[in-house]
């Protein structure tokens, strides 16, 4: 999700760790779309996140700005049709789905079991009965608000990736970019927070016998 809106100019950032309360956040500046997304959630739930966002981007344009229910449904539907796309779902649902097998199938679309379930009700693919029943399952084993040994994977991004890859190799550190960008360097770290991967020298030149111009990398306690 994160490359997928980055690859349409979004530019996206992650929120301050000071705000646990806020999920994510979008809006347009002069044309541009940006997104700000939390890094405290799994990673399933960052990319509903993502989706949701993209959702009020594309459906409330730069002009409107999204409040209310009304808004907040409109982003939830289209983030749960994005991700697990209506033809697919039924392609692969069997009848009756299992609460096991909704733990399963989350795997396919990379998603948070719950919104699986929510999903597999609003295409009538399970009755109320049914859905209610996977949500007190769910919940039960912890997945109301966590993805439970899910093992996947945070998303990072491409663009700011490949920046700051491009500047430690010029052997700029970070605080002269937050310096140039009139940024405290905390909030410059705010800003990338579990979206760039970063490398520490580890105090040898990097162009030392036997380092084949590799970077020294040392583990930050």
């Amino acid at each position: 999700m994160v490359h997928l809106l980055e690859a349409h100019g979004v530019r996206v950032f992650s929120l301050s760790r000071d705000c646990p309360e806020v999920d994510a956040f979008s809006f347009w500046d002069r044309g541009v779309p940006f997104v700000l997304l939390g890094t405290e959630k799994t990673a399933e739930r960052g990319r509903f996140d993502a989706a949701h966002e993209l959702g009020h981007l594309v459906l409330h344009g730069e002009e409107q700005v999204p409040h209310g229910p009304e808004a907040e449904g409109e982003a939830h539907r289209f983030a749960a049709a994005l991700l697990m796309p209506a033809a697919d779902v039924l392609a692969h649902t069997p009848r009756n789905p299992s609460t096991n097998w909704i733990l399963q199938a989350k795997r396919r679309w990379k998603v948070a079991a719950m919104a699986l379930a929510h999903r597999l009700h609003e295409l009538g693919l399970t009755t109320e009965w049914q859905y209610r029943t996977h949500c007190v399952d769910l919940g039960r084993l912890g997945y109301r608000k966590a993805e439970p040994q899910s093992g996947l994977a945070r998303e990072t991004s491409q663009v700011l990736g490949k920046v700051f890859a491009a500047l430690r190799a010029e052997g700029t550190p970070q605080a002269d970019v937050a310096r140039d960008l009139q940024l405290r360097a905390a909030d410059l770290s705010d800003l990338i927070f579990g979206l760039v991967v970063t490398a520490q020298n580890g105090g040898r030149s990097p162009l030392g016998p036997g380092t084949a111009g590799r970077p020294q990398l040392s583990v930050v306690r």
